[in-house]
């Protein structure tokens, strides 16, 4: 490699720019830097937006991390806006070389699983095999899926051109084979954000792939109305967005292990309507931990009996877990011996020079290297690294940059494990240019190509990611990492091409159905607390926006100060501040007090950011409107709750509290909008509104107790005072008036706020929308079990019963000699109304969050064992 220059994508050995970067060169010219740079960032913003819009923390993706360790973070990556191009023939030489290896992975599979004739005959060290992390010992080769069966359906290549020009492979990806939804991103937000280079660009198109993957992955079912799902590790995965995308583009559910259960050998999926079949899961998580039963328990979330379920012929895994093994760079290196004893072939695409040190030869070869023997000019330590050979997580060992003790323990690891070890050369990539900071620049490239395996045979995607390596970096073959440059990829027509039509599916006419799809329990889990939260926020506000009017202007009158006392009381209550200040205090102290509820790490920022991460959980299902707003908005009022001075006069602060109020009221009413006009009224947004209607109700019985349970409240004065408190804080002050003019009693204050259900912001209200609601969820699902149906009834029974004892409440005052002292007394039979409404909300969650059980960890180092049915030994 000494003296090597690398190949130029765009331009010729004699300083030509090739055909057909001549067209988009033109375009980029016409722009400008400056522009490319706006745009540039215009599409970073619209990836983040596509898939959720904000990042999980550093720390909230340690636990994920090893899960995905095999494949990166492409979340906020950014997509640079110049493509890299590959002509019609030179893709066409590129889809016949993957093909025949992809092939060749499959047929190695099958063998190795089967007759095992590539042991037999030498052609792969057993090392390779039966040390390999990826091998599974889970069965033959029609163990795990019903027969004809495929191990690998979708496959990713890392290629890179090196100096001679030729693609060579640095690494084949079948576990996970993430990038394809990156690839579609980056194409749709290019083409939003820069039509310009598009214009009169003859490109083959991504869509009749991602038709054909969608046609593929239903005809895995088992039967005419087949379940796809998804398994992903869930939103702290590096590759969530990846994996939100693919499951909107196939057609599948996006799930995580909790939302699957395995029954009888089946494998199902709770939902809000009881237990559904699936029977193809595409798996997304690392296959040693996708079976806690039989694999590895201890890292991320599996589903018990999963490969039993595979093995009953059930459920159809894509890819095939135990295909993992042959990703390991020691399998690699034999791939072309193999070739040529199945197929009779020579690979088309070879391997980046790589050598397995369990070959004395090769160990000889690296001695030379590292003791600076060699005595070939292109072999130095300059260009190669040690890496694992059997996909053990080591790290890669570059010998340039060890030192004489470094290269000596290396050398003795190689020495007595060398099976455990392969030397790899690292490339000269070829450059593509890049938009730098102040000008076009050249960078280095690994391009990344997919394939799917249908019954027709093998597709390959015309078109794919680039990942780019700054000035000086290794080009390696890691995952995507996160905030790591990539390009889409333009595979251009010529005058040969013929469009490719997605073939007839052969599926029946689809029945018309109005009802909502099968909600997972998790997803309805989500929705309900973003219900909950919501109503937090509001309640809140409204809360902290009264006791600002009684605050406002000068010194409060000692009535006012006794109303101030039983609303701070009343903030404690509801969780706005730790402890209720004093009229002690003084004026200043109390305005700093609620000044704090506005600050950071108040109680407004963290129901906010409570909100925020339940973004990711329910990308998928919440349309991007409505996902821009909650992120967008909350968090610029995050912003400017940071902003805030930490001091200021009184006056100013209140100031500073009426504009966040404010705000907050706008935020929980214009999303209350988005959800009522973009999302159909069963399914996710019955669960948000379920939620809304537990806090609401609870909210006002806590209000009404909290108000009325306070000293000498039966006095005339005092109740009135108490009444009129009850209807702000209750938004009711306007509709009371509309109804009695200016007198105010208990009866008809009750009555509005308790048992009024035509009042939107009174208890019934919301009781009568849950019991209505409760009872629809078993009427409108056909599918639903009967015991969930009548658990639903049940639960419809509980709302209308707590309606039935306000009813009694208020006819009780209604009745009374003293109206007055009859309110004083209902403090005690209103909190336990308050507590029958928060025990329904957790029985709504045992019957439709909680279909079954947590999972347990059983095994050494528990103090308790648990059995299988979950009962304690």
């Amino acid at each position: 490699m000494s003296g090597a220059i690398p190949i130029d994508e765009m331009v010729n050995g004699q300083g030509g720019v090739r055909p057909q970067w001549r067209r988009l060169l033109s375009a980029i010219s016409d722009l400008g830097h400056q522009e490319l740079r706006s745009r540039q960032q215009q599409i970073a913003l619209a990836l983040a937006d596509q898939t959720g819009a904000l990042l999980p923390s550093p720390s909230a993706r340690v636990e994920e991390s090893a899960d995905n360790r095999n494949e990166g973070s492409f979340i906020g990556a950014q997509c640079d806006p110049i493509p890299l191009l590959l002509k019609a023939d030179e893709f066409g030489r590129l889809e016949d070389g993957i093909i025949q290896r992809a092939r060749l992975l499959e047929a190695t599979l099958r063998d190795v699983y089967g007759e095992r004739r590539v042991l037999a005959d030498h052609l792969l060290p057993p090392a390779l095999v039966w040390a390999n992390k990826g091998f599974l010992r889970c069965g033959n080769v029609d163990a795990l899926q019903p027969a004809p069966h495929h191990f690998i359906s979708s496959y990713a290549v890392d290629l890179v051109r090196e100096s001679d020009g030729q693609w060579r492979v640095l690494a084949d990806r079948v576990r996970q084979s993430n990038g394809v939804g990156l690839a579609l991103e980056n194409r749709r937000q290019m083409a939003r954000a820069i039509p310009e280079l598009f214009a009169g660009a003859a490109l083959q198109r991504l869509g009749p792939f991602l038709e054909r993957w969608q046609d593929s992955v239903q005809k895995k079912g088992m039967n005419e109305t087949a379940h796809p799902a998804l398994l992903t590790p869930g939103p702290t995965s590096p590759y969530w967005s990846e994996h939100v995308i693919l499951a909107r583009e196939l057609g599948c559910t996006l799930v995580e292990a909790g939302d699957l259960t395995v029954r009888e050998g089946e494998l199902w999926l709770k939902t809000v309507r009881g237990l559904r079949k699936v029977d193809v899961l595409l798996v997304r998580q690392n296959a040693d931990s996708i079976d806690p039963l039989e694999l590895d328990g201890t890292g991320a979330a599996g589903v018990a009996g999963l490969l039993d379920a595979a093995r009953n012929g059930s459920v159809r895994l894509i890819n095939d877990p135990r295909a993992g093994f042959i990703e390991a760079l020691g399998v690699q290196s034999f791939l072309p011996e193999i070739a040529s004893r199945l197929f009779g072939e020579t690979l088309s695409l070879e391997n980046v020079k790589s050598l397995w040190l369990g070959q004395p030869d090769n160990r000889v070869f690296l001695e030379q290297l590292l003791l600076g023997r060699s005595q070939s000019h292109q072999d130095t330590t300059d260009y190669w690294a040690v890496v694992s050979a059997i996909g053990e997580e080591l790290p890669v060992q570059r010998l340039a940059m060890l030192d004489e003790k470094q290269r000596a323990l290396l050398w003795e690891k190689v020495r007595t494990e060398p099976w455990r070890y392969v030397a790899c050369r690292e490339p000269l990539a070829s450059l593509s240019p890049c938009v730098g900071e102040k000008e076009i620049v050249p960078r280095s490239i690994v391009l990344r190509m997919f394939a799917i395996q249908d019954e027709g045979g093998w597709s390959v995607l015309p078109g794919g990611v680039s990942r780019m390596f700054d000035s000086g970096e290794a080009v390696t073959a890691g995952p995507i990492r996160e905030n790591q440059t990539t390009k889409d990829v333009w595979v251009m027509m010529d005058e040969h091409f013929a469009r490719q039509e997605t073939p007839f599916s052969g599926a029946r006419p689809m029945a018309i159905r109005r009802s909502q799809g099968d909600l997972p329990s998790r997803a309805a889990d989500d929705f309900f607390w973003l219900g909950r939260y919501l109503e937090q926020i509001e309640s809140g506000a409204r809360l902290l926006r009264v006791v600002m009017t009684h605050m406002a202007g000068t010194e409060p009158s000692p009535r006012e100060l006794a109303d101030i006392a039983v609303l701070m009381r009343q903030m404690r209550t509801m969780g706005l501040v730790q402890e209720a200040p004093v009229p002690g205090y003084g004026y200043a102290g109390m305005v700093r007090e609620l000044f704090a509820v506005g600050s950071s790490d108040g109680f407004f920022a963290r129901v906010l950011r409570k909100i925020i991460r339940l973004v990711p959980e329910l990308v998928d299902r919440l349309t991007q409107d409505v996902r821009d707003f909650i992120s967008h908005r909350a968090g610029a009022i995050l912003q400017m709750m940071d902003r805030r001075p930490r001091r200021a006069d009184p006056s100013r602060m209140l100031d500073l509290l009426s504009v966040l109020t404010n705000d907050l009221l706008l935020y929980s009413a214009t999303l209350s909008g988005f959800t009522a006009e973009s999302m159909v009224r069963s399914g996710g947004r019955q669960f948000l509104d379920l939620g809304r209607r537990i806090e609401r109700a609870s909210s006002v019985l806590l209000i009404c107790s909290g108000v009325l349970e306070q000293p000498d409240v039966y006095q005339r004065g005092r109740m009135e005072s108490a009444l009129r408190l009850m209807l702000q804080l209750c938004d009711s002050v306007i509709t009371y008036r509309s109804r009695y003019f200016g007198v105010v009693q208990p009866a008809p204050v009750l009555d509005l706020l308790l048992l009024d259900e035509d009042n939107p912001r009174g208890a019934a209200y919301q009781l009568a929308a849950l019991r209505d609601s409760l009872a629809g969820l078993a009427t409108d699902s056909p599918s639903m079990s009967e015991g969930q149906r009548s658990a639903s009834y049940e639960l419809a029974d509980a709302a209308g019963s707590i309606l039935a004892t306000l009813a009694d409440m208020v006819a009780s005052v209604l009745s009374a000699a003293s109206q007055d002292k009859a309110t004083a007394a209902l403090p005690p039979a209103l909190k336990q109304t308050q507590a029958a409404v928060l025990q329904l909300s957790e029985q709504i969650g045992r019957s439709y969050f909680s279909v079954l059980n947590s999972p347990r960890l059983v095994g050494i180092g528990n103090e308790t064992a648990i059995d299988m049915d979950g009962a304690m030994t």
